[in-house]
C-alpha cells in the first residue's frame, strides 16, 4: 500500500489540486459576469481589484505546492542538503529558481488583472447595449404616444399625420408591430361624425396605408381586422390584397364603394356586411387561389357590378346567407371558363325577383 501511495500519490494530488483551481475559476467567472439584463444589477462586477489578485495568488500558489509535493513524493523523499553544502554556482542557480518562481507570481497578477479588466468591459458593453435598447423602447413609446394623440385630434391634418406616424412606427418597431395596426383598425370602427367631409379621407389612408404593407414579407402574419368599420366612399381599386383580411359587420356607404380590378391573394372575408353605397363595384375584379366570403352580407344600394370578375382555379365564393334589398347586379363578361359556378353561385332561389341577385346579364 505505501509503494502504491508513493508511486500513484503524487499525480493524484496534482490532479486534484488543478481540478479544484479549474472549478474555483470557473465559479468566480460565473459570478461575476453579468446577469440577463432583466436581473442586471451594477453589483455584479464591482468588487476590489486586490481581492482577486489575492484569490489568484491563493489559486496559484496551492497549485504550486502541490505540484512540488508531488514531484517531492515521485522522487522517493530526497534528504536536502544543508544550506551549507551549496557552492557559488548552485545558489545562483537557486537564486534564478526563485526569481523565476517570483516572475511566474508576476505573471499571475498580471493574467488576474487582465482577466479581471475584460470582465469589466463585457459588462459595460452589456449595460450599454441595455441602455441603448431602453433608450429605444422608451423612443418609440413616445412615438407611439404622439402618434396615438393625433389620432385623436379635432383637426383633419393632425389626424391624417397621425396615420402615417402610426404606420411609420409599425415599419420600426417590429415587437409592437400588431399594436401599431390594432390602433388603426380601432379607429375605423369609431363612430362615423356626420358632416365630416375629411373624415372618409382619414379612413381611406389608414386602409391604403395598411394595404401597401401587406405585400412585405416582414408584413406577414399581422393581423388586419377591419371588423366593424364605417366606410364612406371607399377607393381601393387596382390594390392587391395579400393575406387574411376581414371587413366583418362593416358599412360601407356613400355615393361609391370601389374594389374595381382588386386582386385577391388570400382570405377576405365580408360576412354581415352591409354594401348601402349606391354603386358598388368589383369589377375586373381577381382572386387567385383564395377565399371570398359574403355570407349574410347586404347589399342594399342601387347597384352591384361583378362585370369581368375573374375566379382562377383554386379559388371559392361563398354567399350562403347574402340578402339583396332593390340591387340590380351585373355579371357582364365573367370568364366561364374559369369559373363557370360563379354567376350561378350569386343566383338566389327566387330568381323571378327581376332586382334578386343573378337577375342582372350574366
Amino acid at each position: 500500500m505505501p509503494a502504491l501511495l508513493d508511486t500513484y500519490g503524487p499525480p493524484v494530488v496534482i490532479l486534484l489540486a488543478t481540478a479544484v483551481a479549474w472549478l474555483y475559476i470557473r465559479r468566480a467567472r460565473r459570478r461575476h459576469l453579468p446577469r440577463p439584463v432583466e436581473q442586471r444589477d451594477a453589483s455584479a462586477v464591482r468588487g476590489s481589484m486586490a481581492g482577486s489578485v489575492v484569490r489568484w495568488l491563493v489559486v496559484a500558489v496551492v497549485l504550486a505546492g502541490a505540484t512540488g509535493a508531488g514531484l517531492y513524493r515521485l522522487l522517493g523523499r530526497p534528504a536536502l542538503p544543508s544550506a551549507a553544502s551549496f557552492t557559488t554556482a548552485e545558489l545562483l542557480d537557486l537564486l534564478k529558481i526563485g526569481l523565476a518562481v517570483v516572475g511566474g507570481l508576476g505573471a499571475v497578477v498580471a493574467l488576474a488583472v487582465a482577466y479581471r479588466r475584460q470582465q469589466v468591459s463585457e459588462a459595460a458593453h452589456l449595460i450599454a447595449t441595455w441602455q441603448e435598447d431602453r433608450d429605444d423602447t422608451k423612443f418609440l413609446n413616445e412615438r407611439y404616444g404622439k402618434a396615438a394623440e393625433q389620432l385623436g385630434h379635432d383637426s383633419f391634418a393632425v389626424r391624417l399625420a397621425g396615420v402615417y406616424a402610426m404606420g411609420a412606427l409599425a415599419d420600426d418597431w417590429a415587437e409592437q408591430r400588431q399594436t401599431c395596426v390594432d390602433v388603426l383598425c380601432g379607429y375605423l370602427r369609431t363612430p362615423y361624425p356626420e358632416g365630416d367631409s375629411t373624415e372618409r379621407e382619414v379612413r381611406q389612408a389608414i386602409l391604403t396605408t395598411l394595404l401597401d404593407r401587406s405585400s412585405r414579407s416582414e408584413w406577414r402574419g399581422v393581423d388586419m381586422d377591419f371588423r366593424g368599420a364605417v366606410l364612406e366612399d371607399l377607393d381601393l381599386s387596382d390594390r392587391t390584397f395579400y393575406g387574411d383580411f376581414s371587413f366583418d359587420f362593416a358599412e360601407f356607404r356613400g355615393k361609391l364603394t370601389d374594389f374595381g380590378e382588386v386582386r385577391f391573394r388570400g382570405v377576405t372575408t365580408f360576412r354581415a356586411a352591409t354594401f348601402a353605397a349606391t354603386h358598388t363595384s368589383f369589377w375586373g375584379a381577381s382572386a387567385n387561389l383564395s377565399k371570398l366570403d359574403f355570407s349574410s352580407a347586404t347589399f342594399a344600394g342601387d347597384l352591384v357590378d361583378f362585370s369581368r370578375s375573374r375566379l382562377t382555379r383554386g379559388s371559392a365564393l361563398r354567399l350562403e346567407g347574402a340578402v339583396s334589398e332593390g340591387c340590380v347586379f351585373r355579371y357582364d363578361d365573367v370568364d366561364h371558363a374559369t369559373v363557370a359556378e360563379f354567376a350561378e353561385a350569386l343566383r338566389r332561389e327566387d330568381a323571378g325577383d327581376p332586382r334578386a341577385p343573378g337577375a342582372g346579364p350574366v
